[in-house]
């Protein structure tokens, strides 16, 4: 009897340390400070990349065609989310705990239009 009990403890302990994390929704939202325009996307925390050109295509950013923002926040977002912008060797870090806003060019000093069409955007949270 207290083999089983033992046996079924142990089986439950292991079932419950097997469960998978669960994927979060983040949300992103770029901003054109020089217009105005701003749209937002919301992506799982899969760590896949998806191209922002096809995020945000049609939105208020999409200036025809050409993907334009000078800066992006997480607008939705747990404290282990970590999200890039990428492009080539061009990286723009955010995350949940202390970078949830970003200015795209890295010059806080000025507002300066980053075309954003060769980025994706990955979250692997």
């Amino acid at each position: 009897m207290q083999l089983t009990l033992i046996s079924t403890a142990f089986f439950l302990a292991t079932l419950i340390t097997a469960v998978p994390n669960p994927i979060h929704q983040i949300t992103v939202s770029v901003t054109n400070d020089l217009t105005g325009a701003h749209a937002s996307a919301t992506v799982p925390s899969d760590g896949l990349a998806r191209n922002l050109t096809s995020l945000f295509r049609g939105s208020a950013i999409d200036d025809h065609g050409a993907i334009v923002g000078t800066s992006a926040q997480l607008t939705q977002f747990t404290d282990r989310t970590r999200c890039f912008f990428q492009n080539y060797n061009h990286i723009i870090d955010l995350n949940g705990r202390g970078k949830t806003f970003v200015d795209l060019d890295g010059d806080k000093s000025k507002a300066v239009p980053v075309y954003l069409n060769g980025f994706n955007l990955q979250c692997p949270e």
